[in-house]
């Protein structure tokens, strides 16, 4: 083998495809076109794994150590970004969903609060319709009933005022004029 490879160390140059007529000129008599493209090519081929396997047997340990420096350091760059694009995802979910939720409770407490005041006017409704005071008519009358306590009061105490005192009320007094009248009668 070794012979072998010393006869083909030098590398064929490729050769400049030629129109078909100058092809034909020169074509070896037995062998046709493709055959030779494909004999040509699996000579580079061999010569490129040649070429590999001296490379390999010259920095063999060199090339495996940075070999693995690299798949280390690739390594890490690929669980790097593993990692980061579910923690972007996540972060961009939970922003979404946050957003969502925001405006799904403001809109509850809108519609909260729409409902509420209508249930609050159509209950007001029914009680002005049954009869039943408002808390203001409530408060208006509270106000009203302290001022005419006012006045009473006032009033009671003016004509506490105007009048003398009295003393105690006299009893009558009682005569025994029943027995005299029946003295004085005439027997009949």
């Amino acid at each position: 083998m070794a012979a072998r490879s010393r006869n083909r160390a030098a590398p064929k140059k490729p050769v400049a495809q030629k129109s078909n007529k100058q092809a034909g000129a020169r074509r070896p008599a037995g062998r046709p076109d493709g055959l030779a493209g494909l004999q040509d090519a699996v000579n580079q081929v061999w010569l490129a794994g040649m070429g590999a396997l001296a490379r390999a047997q010259k920095e063999g340990p060199r090339a495996f150590e940075s070999m693995i420096v690299e798949g280390a350091s690739l390594l890490d760059k690929s669980r790097g970004q593993a990692e980061a694009a579910p923690r972007e995802a996540l972060a961009t979910v939970q922003a979404t969903v946050g957003g969502r939720v925001k405006g799904t409770k403001t809109q509850a407490a809108q519609t909260w609060g729409a409902l509420e005041h209508l249930v609050q006017g159509r209950v007001q409704q029914a009680l002005r319709q049954v009869g039943v005071p408002t808390a203001k008519d409530v408060a208006s009358l509270t106000k009203r009933i302290d001022e005419l306590n006012a006045s009473v009061s006032s009033l009671a105490k003016s004509k506490a005022r105007a009048q003398p005192k009295r003393s105690a009320p006299k009893k009558p007094v009682r005569r025994k004029a029943a027995a005299a009248p029946a003295a004085a009668e005439p027997a009949a």
